[in-house]
């Protein structure tokens, strides 16, 4: 019986379901020699490759899914996660200001970027975005927390704090007396919204997705027991949905 490259993607879609990324990847190259023009293997392949940390092959492919579709924000955030973890922040960032620029009414974007922002250096860009993100999303206590770590490093002591109280207000789970936090984590995932297309719930679909992979690998890399502390609440966080 002859494999259509259709029979190819279901069978690395399985393969993604069972976590073996390796057989994954095999089948979607399998899928993509046959069709070249198949947008979700082509994705997948790249999520696949990211969750195996062969960042890039990963890089590559979200490359080319860009290059098809320039104006879609979900992939060049993708891309900028896999930059990051590549240590390519520069990269990372570029991809981020453009994602803005095509959503700039959606405050993940900004939560995104300052997360990266924070690591290169530019603490002031930092929180000016998460103050964009508070903005856009006054619930977000992700948001709050990070500002509040920033503010921190910069001395501000009472912005701080004013910062630490919302995020705790939000969310009981920042009660910063209680956790020692270190590190900012990663934003929150963007609330459903309304879909407007088929495409528009595949690639909502997909971006819930992208946290989740990233969560689990950030989990993987975190090693000390502070660390290991403070991804447990950020993780209660990003998977709370709201009501």
């Amino acid at each position: 019986m002859n494999q259509t490259a259709q029979d190819y993607f279901i069978r690395g879609m399985a393969s993604c379901k069972s976590e073996n990324f390796i057989e994954a990847v095999e089948f979607f190259s399998q899928a993509l020699s046959m069709n070249s023009g198949h947008t979700e293997a082509l994705y997948n392949r790249a999520k696949s490759n990211f969750k195996l940390q062969r960042f890039d092959e990963a890089l590559t492919d979200f490359s080319n899914l860009i290059d098809r579709h320039p104006q879609n924000a979900f992939y060049l955030s993708e891309r900028a996660v896999a930059y990051h973890l590549s240590g390519d922040n520069e990269k990372a960032l570029e991809d981020l200001n453009r994602a803005v620029e095509l959503e700039p009414n959606k405050p993940f974007r900004y939560s995104s970027r300052a997360f990266i922002k924070e690591r290169t250096g530019d603490l002031k860009g930092a929180i000016e975005d998460y103050e964009k993100t508070i903005a856009l999303d006054p619930e977000d206590a992700i948001a709050f927390n990070n500002k509040g770590l920033v503010e921190e490093k910069l001395g501000y002591k009472e912005k701080a704090q004013k910062s630490f109280d919302n995020a705790d207000r939000l969310d009981p789970a920042y009660d910063n007396e209680k956790i020692k936090k270190h590190e900012p984590p990663m934003p929150k995932s963007p609330p459903p919204e309304q879909k407007q297309s088929e495409a528009d719930e595949y690639d909502d679909r997909q971006e819930k997705l992208t946290i989740k992979s990233y969560l689990s690998l950030v989990k993987r890399i975190i090693t000390t027991k502070s660390e290991r502390k403070e991804f447990k609440v950020f993780l209660k966080g990003v998977l709370k949905k709201k009501a």
